[in-house]
């Protein structure tokens, strides 16, 4: 039988100024008193139907506008679980606004991410809507926002984009202008269910959009350190974060379901999971194309493994997780901690990316795995946009050519051995002999010039 319960959820903010969710709010049975009908707030319907969850805001901010679209709706889906299709009373209203867009989007990075992508989405977005009011005044729609649009926010944020306070200069510069157009590209995006390459704008229109210089990467002797200052649990944490790479989210949301162990591998993949209420408890939505599987050395699964089936670890679908069951939103201020014991002063995600991805990259005869360049920026869950991996390979490239150099000079070296050629420091003994690298040499050969 088909489910055609339609309920009202409300978006409040509490007390710290944070926006939350009610929970789900049955349609009142009856006639509401004035004061309910007039109640303000920001509401929402939510129903199932094709098999799918579905939300849809109210324009009109008021509880009785809610319970009459909830009816409405109601009754549309008792008529189509009875075989009567007719048109969705509330079709015209699915276009999604983009403050309301907005809001979403903030939400949904607030509960998932950490607080510096909610501070940097959260900037661009309210930047992109104030900037929008002034001369796309009558735009109020996610489907109206289009490529000319986000250019010339791009262009107004290198002029005037730049929020921080007591600064002298009023524009970003243009790698952040064109990051927050970038974010303003993924909200359309997502808010609109568009699939990959589809955005009003591509990375093309941009640019270059990584830093220039030489890449970053820790040298074996701070990776040692790092992990030696961890304790046990920390080891396994932080190692599952370097082996396969994982960005710190990949691994915050890693679920036992994504721990492949007859295959050896770590799976990428995007999720959304709801409490008994149907609350959210938490979301991730993988980055384009970094959806994967990674492997992963038979030692560190099998002690992932050990620690899954710990009894005293908590009851959750996360691999890693608080003493609640909940993601570690705290685990990245920890690793921070622990690389200042280990004398690092700091700690890089993306310099730990790039070692680990130089090390696939670097050619087994030099220690590393020889792995082929589509093969690593499968690995990482990078685009074909991507820059970085050939960041990677020029550092490796680097240490080839020196690699090289060194040993074309210990086969000369050995070569003059093996040929009698002098070669190494002169030394002058007492008697007037000369040793070149240990070899005595009849004076009548060479006279002494310090004699």
């Amino acid at each position: 039988m088909a489910n055609t319960t339609v309920s009202i959820r409300e978006r409040f903010k509490t007390e710290h100024k944070r926006w939350r969710w009610s929970g789900k709010i049955p349609i009142p049975k009856g006639k509401l008193s004035p004061a309910e009908a007039e109640r303000k707030g920001i509401f929402y319907l939510v129903w199932t139907e094709n098999g799918g969850k579905h939300e849809q805001p109210i324009e009109e901010r008021r509880f009785e506008a809610a319970v009459k679209a909830a009816k409405t709706k109601e009754r549309y889906l008792e008529d189509i679980a009875d075989g009567f299709n007719r048109p969705d009373p509330l079709k015209p209203a699915e276009r999604k606004t983009i403050a309301d867009a907005i809001e979403r989007r903030v939400y949904s990075i607030e509960i998932s991410r950490s607080a510096d992508t909610l501070k940097a989405h959260r900037q661009a977005l309210r930047q992109f809507e104030g900037w929008s009011k002034r001369p796309y005044p009558e735009r109020k729609f996610v489907d109206e926002i289009d490529h000319d649009q986000i250019m010339e926010f791009r262009n107004w944020a290198v002029r005037y984009g730049n929020e921080k306070k007591n600064s002298k200069k009023k524009g970003n510069d243009l790698l952040t202008a064109n990051w927050k157009a970038m974010r303003v590209n993924q909200f359309v995006k997502i808010t609109l269910g568009l699939p990959q390459g589809t955005g009003p704008i591509k990375k093309s229109d941009l640019g270059k959009m990584k830093p220039s210089g030489p890449v970053k990467i820790y040298s074996k002797a701070q990776l040692e350190a790092l992990f030696k200052a961890c304790k046990p649990h920390e080891d396994l944490c932080y190692r599952a974060l370097y082996e396969p790479a994982f960005r710190k989210e990949e691994l915050m949301y890693l679920e036992k379901e994504d721990v492949l162990v007859d295959r050896q591998m770590l799976r990428v993949q995007s999720k959304t999971r709801y409490d008994e209420g149907g609350n959210v408890l938490y979301e991730y939505k993988a980055k384009a194309d970094s959806e994967r599987e990674v492997p992963i050395s038979k030692e560190l699964m099998q002690r992932i493994v050990n620690h899954m089936n710990d009894p005293a670890r908590p009851d959750s679908r996360l691999v890693f997780c608080t003493s609640t069951g909940r993601p570690d939103t705290h685990f990245w201020d920890k690793l921070q901690a622990i690389a200042k014991r280990a004398g690092m002063g700091g700690f890089d995600l993306k310099t730990f990316r790039a070692t680990r991805a130089t090390d696939w990259l670097r050619p087994k005869w030099l220690g590393g795995f020889g792995y082929d360049i589509q093969t690593v920026r499968d690995l990482l869950g990078h685009d074909e946009d991507s820059e970085s991996i050939w960041s990677y390979l020029r550092a490796v490239e680097k240490e080839v050519l020196v690699a090289e150099m060194n040993k074309a000079e210990e086969n000369s070296l050995s070569a003059e051995r093996r040929d009698g050629t002098l070669n190494g420091p002169v030394v002058v003994s007492e008697d007037g002999a000369i040793a070149v690298t240990g070899v005595p040499v009849a004076q009548s050969w060479v006279s002494n010039p310090f004699r």
